[in-house]
């Protein structure tokens, strides 16, 4: 599966029939992925944080996660909201498309409205393809233009995936952002895995969430000790 991953990785393709696990392989890939990441963060923490720590570059935790109560909302609702936005669509249809843009709505205008207001407009975006308002000749070429395009459309959720991720932190300056592939590696890293798993095999989506929901667990638990 990681030589896989690794032909997958500097070839992202979508496959045109995925590949179906019984339960046995699913949660064999589920172990494998969650151990690859761990080794992947190791590694790139071991390279990345003296360079941060040499050029002063080192931000601060905005929130530590003991400040953060374990909640249902904290530890399911992320996971899933956080992979439809980012991976959800990297399998084409018009569905996937206004779906990952409801559920980005709901985080950017999380703060803004209530929560009947943000599920209204976010229950409307999604039900945009259903209304018929855009021609269907839009979604081909838009479908084309995925397919064609697929590896910046994999490799540029991966990135904004561990940019969104800079929140956690406070004190930004401009060399943070500029860097930031340093400071949120981590989160890049499991955006590519994350990206792999959901396109690659039949029901990937869910592994994807299973996948974010078993590698945050850990850090809430051992914060909360």
């Amino acid at each position: 599966m990681l030589r896989d991953f690794y032909f997958f990785f500097i070839n992202p393709q979508v496959g045109e029939f995925p590949i179906y696990l019984n339960l046995n392989k699913s949660i064999l890939l589920i172990t494998k992925m969650i151990l690859f990441y761990y080794g992947l963060a190791l590694l790139t923490m071991a390279l990345f944080l003296p360079i941060l720590k040499y050029l002063d570059l080192f931000p601060q935790k905005g929130l530590r996660l003991s400040q953060i109560p374990l909640s249902f909302k904290l530890i399911f609702f992320v996971p899933i909201i956080e992979e439809t936005v980012f991976r959800l669509s990297l399998k084409f249809s018009k569905q996937n498309i206004f779906l990952s843009l409801a559920a980005l709505q709901f985080i950017l205008l999380y703060h803004t409205y209530s929560l009947f207001v943000l599920i209204i407009i976010s229950l409307t975006t999604a039900l945009i393809p259903y209304m018929r308002l855009i021609p269907e000749t839009f979604y081909s070429r838009l479908g084309l233009i995925w397919k064609n395009y697929f590896p910046l459309v994999y490799y540029g959720l991966a990135l904004c995936f561990g940019l969104v991720h800079l929140s956690n932190f406070q004190n930004l300056r401009i060399a943070h952002y500029l860097l930031f592939p340093l400071i949120v590696s981590n989160q890049i890293i499991m955006g590519l895995i994350f990206g792999y798993v959901r396109v690659t095999f039949k029901n990937g989506f869910i592994y994807s969430i299973l996948l974010h929901f078993l590698i945050n667990l850990p850090f809430f638990w051992i914060a909360h000790l």
